[in-house]
């Protein structure tokens, strides 16, 4: 909910966000690649999943109590209206961090994948909203 803004966004809506991440490295790793695809979404699945099926409000939003109340573990709480641009910066920022500190995890499958600390830099990060129209945000 954009409590900012003029015409229907201001009431509850939902989107069907794709995010992409474009990381780069300095080389190829043992396996030819830049990073396995799977150890980037183990690493960067719990940034994006806390996102689904939930409410992003601004910390202003006249209705956050009466919703939290009802739904209190199902809102994200931004201090500004949770734009897509506002989204895509937010998760740049939790994207690089973990790529920063590096990962290492377990797929369901029992496989181990590790992304070393420092190794990937994050390009950018695009947020779709819908098929048509999306907000990336990079630092240089």
């Amino acid at each position: 909910m954009l409590h900012k803004h003029r015409e229907a966004c201001r009431f509850p809506h939902g989107h069907t966000r794709r995010i992409e991440v474009v990381v780069a490295a300095e080389t190829l790793d043992a396996n030819d690649m830049v990073v396995d695809f799977k150890a980037l979404k183990l690493a960067l699945g719990s940034a994006i999943e806390k996102f689904d099926h939930r409410m992003a409000l601004h910390a202003d939003d006249p209705l956050r109590g009466a919703i939290e109340s009802v739904y209190p573990d199902s809102v994200i709480v931004f201090d500004r209206d949770p734009t897509t641009e506002v989204i895509a910066e937010h998760l740049f920022r939790e994207v690089a961090l973990v790529l920063a500190n590096g990962f290492q995890g377990v797929s369901p499958q029992g496989f181990e994948y590790e992304i070393p600390a420092g190794r990937l830099r994050l390009e950018r990060l695009r947020v779709g909203e819908t098929p048509n129209s999306w907000a990336e945000f990079s630092v240089s």
